[in-house]
């Protein structure tokens, strides 16, 4: 989880603070290439320098679906991006391969022992299918608009919500089909946003290969279906769903966020499937939060509550807004530690939460729980009593702090 950190340092383009820029805008420089897999290669592109941020695409837009966040992320980070096999600059196949396979060629070939997967789309897929076979490559997870191996699909996502009409008619025209998938397409794009809508038609009358479903013959499916096995992963994961996506992709989000252990689920307003695409800046911003949360939280878990504070303070100061604590997953964090009769850790959790939230009774009333466990009867009265004043109607505080004087 502490790899996490360098992402951290990315609150400085929040803060106004400028970056040498080159004279096509784009800050620092890149280096590109390809490496080797089984049967052919892959295009990669690389900049900046820190720790490793792989940008995975989806299955339509090859590694430019990622511009608004390839040199904002490479000021800070090592940032790395590449076309999958048939998309972009990379050659379709003429063998049988894996997506996870490759993705571990890149790895090994650019020596990254670890790094963040952003994934898109079918790019999530891979990125979740890959986390399963390769835990220790990982440190965390953003998942956006992704699905997940071995959960399916509805008749409504196969006929794109009955838009999709005339299918064969449509693959045997590739303008058309272009067309659809670039600006017919109610689910890719939110429909109001024209700009993203005309550079997506730019990108794939340029990439038509992009769209050639060819290259699924060769592919190979992960050996597990991931849908089974999400609890295993245990890194920070963020999924993110465009607010106007497909049914069907909301609905694997919401298996993901369900199935990975205190995965981070939020909906992006104004955005389909291509999120990052149509909504730079949100969906930066969104990354940011929640890679600084993510680090506060693990300040609280490891150096206790006084620490954590001040590192939301430092933060909260310097760009308000931008680290916002969960009363909720801080309290289900804390119980956690609970159940397990880490009573002290249980402790410094609720402690958190009543500097982050101080007018809230419920905050007060679980440490006052935490210091039952303990033994410590004053300070379990000292907080049941706090909950009380901040919520007369608090009946659990009430009941305990009868309990403790019976005593």
């Amino acid at each position: 989880m502490r790899n996490i950190t360098a992402l951290l340092l990315l609150f400085v383009l929040f803060a106004g603070n400028s970056f040498p820029q080159k004279t096509n805008g784009n800050p620092i420089g890149s280096d590109t290439g390809y490496i080797v897999v089984d049967g052919g290669k892959l295009y990669y592109e690389t900049s900046g320098k820190g720790e490793n941020i792989i940008l995975i695409h989806d299955g339509m837009i090859h590694s430019v679906i990622w511009d608004n966040q390839f040199y904002e992320f490479a000021k800070t980070n090592k940032v790395i991006r590449y076309d999958r096999r048939g998309y972009g600059k990379s050659p379709s196949p003429n063998t049988k391969y894996s997506n996870i396979d490759d993705l571990d060629k890149l790895f090994i070939q650019l020596k990254i022992d670890k790094a963040i997967l952003f994934g898109m789309s079918a790019g999530g897929g891979l990125a979740i299918d890959f986390t399963l076979k390769h835990p220790e490559k990982v440190t965390a997870l953003v998942l956006v608009g992704a699905v997940v191996s071995g959960y399916g699909y509805t008749s409504h996502m196969a006929t794109r919500g009955g838009h999709y009409a005339g299918m064969k008619e449509l693959r045997a025209n590739p303008e058309k089909y272009i067309r659809y998938w670039g600006w017919e397409d109610p689910y890719e794009i939110y429909p109001g946003n024209i700009t993203a809508k005309e550079k997506c038609l730019q990108i794939l009358q340029a990439n038509p290969q992009n769209i050639n479903d060819d290259k699924y013959r060769y592919l190979s499916n992960p050996e597990r279906p991931a849908v089974k096995h999400l609890a295993e992963i245990n890194v920070p994961a963020l999924v993110l769903t465009g607010e106007f996506d497909i049914p069907d992709v909301h609905a694997h989000s919401g298996v993901i966020s369900a199935g990975i252990p205190n995965a981070k689920r939020d909906i992006i307003s104004n955005a389909a499937h291509l999120v990052p695409f149509e909504q730079p800046e949100e969906f930066n911003s969104r990354v940011i939060k929640f890679c600084l949360n993510t680090e506060m939280i693990a300040i609280l878990t490891s150096q206790g509550a006084s620490a954590a504070f001040d590192y939301y303070q430092r933060f909260a100061k310097s760009i308000p807004g931008i680290i916002e604590a969960d009363e909720d997953q801080v309290n289900a964090l804390g119980y956690n530690y609970l159940g397990q009769r880490k009573i002290q850790e249980a402790i410094e959790i609720f402690t958190f939460n009543t500097m982050m939230f101080p007018k809230s009774a419920n905050s007060f009333d679980s440490l006052g729980e935490a210091y039952m466990n303990a033994g410590n009867t004053d300070l379990a009265i000292r907080n049941y009593g706090k909950s009380l004043e901040l919520n007369p109607q608090n009946t659990n505080a009430a009941e305990q702090l009868k309990k403790i004087q019976h005593h």
